[in-house]
């Protein structure tokens, strides 16, 4: 929202994020090492709050210059605010948060105008300038997770800038407009507004809708093999009552995987999502492919939720857990990609893309940034990727789960499909060697059990009891305490299939 008044000499731009809260918040932390790191735009919400320990811890708190600028602006902005009570404080005595202030306005303007320690005569050399420019932290604090750095060097990483995302407290939670139960709060934990009893919800209101004649002689260990069950939600978009389906399928040759699809028909919002089924394996699969032709971009791939993608030739490395999990081909992937990419960029469109000012106060003939020249260029090249202009390249899909998968080139799946079907026997499966595909497993590291939730996860001899041996053994056991390796069914363990990448 913008806001100008030709009388008064007034105006005012404010940003209300139209999107919703993030699952967690999230901490960016930005050295501005140069003079160019002040031009950067940022996205500053109503629920951010910046720091700046070097300017003694000052901050600039929640509410507070919501909206888009760059961070000089932002800086400029904070001291005037300070500077403009200064005679107040001195009115009323307050000599000592006058001078801490004046103190703070003082270390401001040094950093917004470019001052370096040392000889204040080479203050105009630009060259000089960038090279001793005192370096200092940025750190922008955002509970909602909905506010962002710009990054000049995009589509490559920044390499002055470090993201976290954190789990909000319950006071933080609360401040958002989420309400937390009693025995969060109590434990420091928090469920968010509409959250529900998951197994009352199914207990009570499942009704399963069955593709076979003969399902309700099935036995009750087959529930959901098959079939499609549905449970009630609230549709996130209009929050009107809706259907969510599920449903198990098994992958040929490598393991079942759990779809869920809603479709609200009151605003037509659509979502899917596919989890990988079973235990959890004990390591993790890279799986390499090398798109030589175009029938490589017809290969079936499925990429589960916490997995990630590499591109090498065009240095794009999307961190694991960047996309939802989808089962769709190379092409389909390459373009779900290149649209996420496009969208979610906040520097992308509209005015952040353009240089302000530059031949008209309209924009109109403006030039676009460079920054945004380079990510137009990439997202091209991406496409042309997508659609086969460009090979060959390397797709690189690392999955610390394994629940990803690549297939073979359809031509010669149908092929092979047909063949172990005349002879009666997997044996072709066994001699087939894919030259474009390789897969290696690896183990997990630290900071991935602890993403992933591993490290306090009790997998093992979690049923030993302390009671009688009669009542020790009385116990069903359903062999899922041990993790395997490798792939896993929902209800027996079995290896990969002759024909899986591994």
């Amino acid at each position: 929202m913008s806001l100008t008044c030709p009388d008064g000499n007034f105006h005012d731009i404010q940003i209300n994020i139209g999107g919703t809260i993030q699952p967690r918040g999230q901490r960016t932390v930005l050295t501005v090492s140069s003079r160019r790191d002040l031009d950067r735009q940022i996205v500053k919400s109503d629920s951010a709050t910046v720091f700046l320990p070097s300017v003694d811890d000052f901050e600039i708190p929640q509410h507070t210059q919501v909206g888009v600028c760059t961070i000089e602006g932002l800086l400029r902005q904070a001291a005037c605010n300070l500077e403009k009570w200064q005679a107040e404080r001195l009115r009323l005595g307050d000599v000592d948060n006058f001078h801490r202030c004046r103190c703070v306005v003082s270390k401001l303007k040094r950093i917004v105008d470019g001052c370096i320690d040392g000889d204040d005569e080479e203050e105009d050399d630009e060259v000089n300038l960038h090279n001793n420019y005192m370096p200092f932290n940025l750190i922008l604090d955002d509970a909602a997770g909905n506010s962002f750095i710009e990054n000049p060097y995009a589509p490559s990483s920044d390499p002055n800038t470090t993201t976290e995302e954190y789990i909000r407290t319950p006071a933080q939670d609360i401040e958002l407009g989420l309400q937390a139960s009693t025995e969060d709060e109590d434990v420091g934990e928090l469920r968010g507004q509409h959250s529900v009893d998951i197994d009352e919800c199914i207990l009570s209101s499942l009704s399963i809708q069955s593709k076979s004649n003969n399902s309700q002689q099935s036995s009750t260990t087959e529930l959901g093999r098959d079939e499609v069950m549905k449970f009630p939600t609230n549709c996130p978009s209009c929050n009107a009552s809706s259907e969510t389906d599920i449903c198990v399928i098994a992958i040929p040759h490598f393991k079942e995987v759990i779809i869920m699809c809603l479709f609200c028909e009151q605003c037509g919002y659509k979502s899917s999502e596919i989890k990988g089924g079973g235990a959890i394996p004990s390591v993790g699969t890279r799986t390499t492919l090398q798109v030589d032709r175009a029938d490589d971009l017809a290969r079936e791939v499925l990429k589960s939720d916490t997995a990630g993608i590499s591109i090498p030739e065009l240095d794009l490395e999307l961190n694991e857990g960047g996309l939802d999990g989808v089962y769709t081909t190379v092409e389909g992937l390459l373009m779900k990609m290149h649209d996420r990419l496009k969208e979610v960029n906040p520097f992308g469109v509209g005015d952040t893309s353009v240089k302000h000012h530059a031949n008209n106060d309209d924009r109109e003939f403006s030039d676009p940034l460079p920054r945004h020249a380079r990510f137009v260029q990439f997202l091209s090249r991406l496409k042309a990727m997508a659609e086969g202009r460009v090979l060959p390249f390397v797709l690189v899909i690392s999955d610390p789960l394994s629940n990803s998968f690549i297939g073979p080139i359809p031509e010669v799946a149908t092929r092979l499909a047909l063949q172990a079907e005349k002879e009666g026997s997997l044996t072709c499966y066994e001699t087939f060697v894919d030259e474009g595909l390789s897969a290696e497993e690896y183990e997990r590291t630290d900071e991935q059990n602890v993403n992933l939730g591993l490290s306090d996860m009790i997998t093992e001899h979690y049923q030993t009891t302390t009671g009688a041996d009669e009542a020790e053994h009385s116990a069903e056991y359903y062999g899922t305490d041990q993790i395997s390796r490798g792939s896993d069914r929902l209800r027996f363990i079995e290896r990969y299939g002759p024909d899986h990448p591994s």
